[in-house]
This record gives structure tokens, C-alpha cells and sequence, in this order.
């Protein structure tokens, strides 16, 4: 559900979802938010002169973590380009669809959306035999040291998309899905020179992370 940036001047609460280090941890503020209790979302966060930050679906990309909350935000709610703000905040329900499984995954899959893009590049190219060595790796390792190979120099797209490439399968061979993603979004970048590019590698990263976590439809709703 697409909004405008700005204070929207909303004093309702607003469901939104949000992603934190293992155990509960503020990636940024390194404090531990309060557990939801049985059938009850945690108690409320109020930083000292600050606001909390949660997403939308289509911001999910730019923050993932190792877990993923509903999370609730009490109004004025602003908008913002890759994330919402709220007063205060408090945690509702885990979403169990987004585990070590899916993170990793998420990263494998970034890795080899990429892959297919630096595919298209070589044949475009004419580049049949390097187009061929990638399409043929078979794990995230075996992808990074083919895509390193090849790439050598930044002559061609092709060249430097292979070299995200590599970067994007290496990460994701970690286990480090955030990482590996944004490697992805370069080899986009690189691979596709036309406005938007990046909007629409974001856009299918966060389908990804929808449909994998089984968060449905729904991104920003009233309460």
C-alpha cells in the first residue's frame, strides 16, 4: 500500500512490522524490546526524544534482520521513503515464516536472481561460453568462484555484473541474506542502466520476503 512521505498527522495506532537481531534486539539501539504476553502485544517504547521505526512491506528489504515482528505504532505516524515512524511502539506477534531458514534462503535466492540477470547480460553479449559456466553452478559457493572468474576486468556490463555477482553468492553462501541482497541490487543496477531499476529490484525482494513469510496482503493497517 503505497503512501506519501510526511507527518500524516494520524493519532491513531497503526500495525506495521519490523526487523530485529536475535532475541529481540534493536539493530540500532541495542536495547531489547519487552516479549509479547500470552494473547497481548508487549509493553509500549517510547525512545527519549526519539521515535520508533517499522516498515511496510515494500520497506521490508531495506532492514532485514534475523527476526520479524508485528509491531504496533501509536500516532502521529510519519512516512517516510524506506520506513514509518511512531511516537512509541510495542511488539505484537513474531512472524514464525521468517526464521535462520528463510533468511538464508532469501539470500540464495537474491544470489541467483542475479546470476540470471548476469546470464542475459553475457548472451546479449555474445558471450555464449560465460553465460553457460554461470548458469551451470549448482551451489552459492560454486557460483561465487565461477562469477569471480569471470570477472576480471569492468569492460563490459557483463563483466561487472559477474563481479556482484560473485559478492551477492558469497554473502549468501554465509548465510548473510541482507548482505547478499544488496550485492544483488548492484548487479541490477549494473546489468539494467534504465531509470527505476533499483525501485524494481526492492519491489520483487519484498515479494519474496511476503510470500515466504506468509504476511498476506496486508501492509500498513489501521487498529
Amino acid at each position: 500500500m503505497p503512501f506519501d512521505t510526511g507527518d500524516t498527522g494520524a493519532s491513531e495506532t497503526m500495525l506495521a512490522w519490523k526487523f530485529l537481531e536475535r532475541g529481540r534486539v534493536a539493530p540500532f539501539g541495542g536495547h531489547v524490546w519487552p516479549a509479547p504476553g500470552t494473547g497481548a502485544p508487549g509493553p509500549w517504547i517510547q525512545p527519549p526524544g526519539g521515535e520508533v521505526f517499522a516498515c511496510r512491506l515494500s520497506d521490508l528489504p531495506w532492514w532485514v534482520n534475523a527476526e520479524l515482528w508485528e509491531v504496533e505504532l501509536e500516532g502521529p505516524i510519519r512516512m517516510l521513503p524506506t520506513q514509518i515512524a511512531g511516537r512509541r511502539g510495542r511488539l505484537v506477534r513474531r512472524v514464525n515464516g521468517w526464521d535462520d531458514v528463510a533468511l538464508r534462503a532469501y539470500g540464495v535466492a537474491c544470489a541467483e536472481r542475479a546470476r540470471d540477470l548476469a546470464v542475459s547480460l553475457f548472451l546479449r553479449e555474445g558471450r555464449t561460453a560465460d553465460a553457460d559456466a554461470l548458469r551451470q553452478t549448482r551451489s552459492p559457493l560454486e557460483l561465487h568462484r565461477v562469477a569471480q572468474e569471470l570477472a576480471t576486468d569492468a569492460t563490459t556490463p557483463g563483466t561487472a555484473t559477474a563481479g556482484y555477482v560473485g559478492a551477492s553468492a558469497y554473502r549468501a553462501a554465509e548465510g548473510a541474506g541482507a548482505a547478499a541482497a544488496r550485492h544483488a541490487a548492484d548487479a541490477a543496477m549494473a546489468a539494467d542502466g534504465t531509470p527505476g531499476v533499483l525501485e524494481r529490484e526492492i519491489e520483487w525482494q519484498s515479494r519474496w520476503i511476503v510470500e515466504r513469510a506468509g504476511l498476506g496482503v496486508a501492509t500498513v493497517a489501521a487498529v
